[in-house]
């Protein structure tokens, strides 16, 4: 996963015209619902030119002639308009970001589309069909939606983090103390709910992640009012850090409040337990009926809430290559919570390399994405597998310097689908609508 922040895949053109600056906005629209669109501004500025004396209160997006509603959060909580902020709005075919160097247009002004109250300690917010929570700490928890009531995913945004604190490996050889901790545990710096926009409601927290130190988590989530949410979990360095894991969650995806639910996902390309049997992965979900063929493909579907038969561990899967989406679906409430990556990592064929990096886990009835860098004993259990990763314990450890930026950017998706077949076909598209956004050309 990249190291620096970049929300969608910008291709920076842009045409100037009498004092104007027109930013294509390219996507293929599948769903017919609105596509969520969040770009830094520090991004959009780029794509502008800082040679463009640009009036920002005349920045408008227009999509089939007609101007649409947008909102700039200030995610860097500074009070002002600056490159930290976030620029949000929702289109559902091709559109343009336009803004001119004419200081007579007046900023646009736009009803807010949700409702924020605060209540003891925490935020209740409601944004379109979305009701959700958000906590001390910044963490969102969706506690409706439509007619539904009850936990649909909780704890978008949450952090698991594991390693040695005070580690002076490059000095000495030792690791010191390791701890493992989650974002619940983490001393809050700032977090703050913004007042609702035309689009929808955005979060900001930022957290220390004692005993980590020089480690910092910013949260920035925001809740659109089409029932998705785009989730941005930047990890910042300030000093020198051996870690274990660096994984980011989102807990009981729909398996509180529906036992029926089934978790989907398209099938992975690499999945350690298969290359250790000597099998592919689609064998090795065939083996246990895990298989589902729609739309001549196959799919993995399982109870949410079923270990699987595991090869070894309690996780229902490991060491499983990220793909593009995976979903928890309940055929009683015709309701799913889908998590859409961003960018999916390519497969390298150095087997350590792979394992060292971003993989899949699904266990505790958690969506769990990242650094999981537990190298298993059980990997020489395995004649195919043996001797495929280092036996050094050192090569088994991320190694972050001062200055190092880690970034996950994630949508969670709930919509409604009349079955598990109709639920896969909908999270294919809206998957496809996201990855085919473009800006500038």
């Amino acid at each position: 996963m990249k190291k620096f922040f970049v929300l969608f895949f910008i291709v920076v053109s842009v045409f100037l015209a009498a004092g104007t600056v027109r930013i294509p906005v390219s996507v293929n629209s599948f769903t017919g619902e609105p596509i969520p669109v969040s770009l830094g501004l520090s991004g959009l500025l780029d794509m502008i030119g800082v040679d463009f004396d640009a009036n920002w209160d005349s920045l408008r997006v227009i999509q089939d002639g007609k101007e649409i509603p947008y909102q700039i959060d200030d995610t860097d909580l500074t009070g002002r308009l600056s490159s930290g902020d976030t620029f949000s709005f929702l289109i559902t075919g091709p559109a343009e970001i336009v803004v001119s160097d004419d200081f007579d247009i007046q900023a646009p002004t736009y009803a807010a589309a949700g409702n924020v109250v605060e209540e003891d300690g925490n935020w209740l917010v409601e944004v379109g069909d979305i009701r959700a929570m958000v906590n001390a700490k910044g963490l969102v928890r969706v506690t409706g939606f439509g007619a539904i009531e009850g936990t649909i995913v909780d704890e978008i945004g949450v952090a698991r983090v594991a390693g040695w604190v005070g580690s002076t490996f490059y000095v000495d050889g030792q690791y010191g103390r390791h701890e493992e901790k989650t974002s619940g545990d983490f001393p809050v710096v700032e977090v703050a709910v913004l007042p609702a926009g035309p689009v929808g409601v955005t979060v900001v927290g930022t957290l220390d992640g004692k005993p980590f130190l020089g480690l910092t988590q910013k949260i920035i989530t925001t809740v659109f009012t089409n029932g998705d949410i785009v989730s941005r979990n930047i990890f910042e360095f300030g000093t020198y850090a051996d870690l274990m894991k660096l994984q980011v969650m989102a807990t009981r995806p729909l398996t509180d409040i529906a036992e029926d639910t089934v978790h989907t996902l398209p099938v992975f390309r690499r999945l350690l337990w298969a290359d250790q049997l000597n099998i592919t992965p689609l064998e090795y979900w065939l083996e246990r009926n895990a298989i589902m063929y729609t739309g001549n493909k196959p799919y993995i579907v399982f109870p949410a809430v079923d270990s699987m038969r595991p090869l070894w561990w309690g996780a229902t899967y490991i060491f499983a290559s990220q793909e593009s989406w995976r979903a928890n679906y309940s055929p009683s409430l015709k309701t799913g919570i889908a998590e859409i990556n961003m960018w999916v990592p390519p497969i390298t064929a150095n087997y350590q390399e792979w394992m060292g990096g971003p993989t899949w886990v699904y266990e505790s009835r958690e969506f769990r994405d990242g650094l999981f860098e537990w190298m298993p004993g059980e990997i020489d259990a395995f004649e195919s597998t043996k001797g495929a990763i280092s036996s050094k314990w050192e090569d088994y450890v991320a190694h972050f310097v001062a200055g190092d930026v880690y970034v996950f950017s994630k949508v969670y998706s709930v919509y409604n689908a009349d079955s598990i077949a109709d639920s896969i076909e909908f999270v294919e598209l809206k998957k496809a609508e996201i990855h085919s956004l473009v800006f500038g050309e």
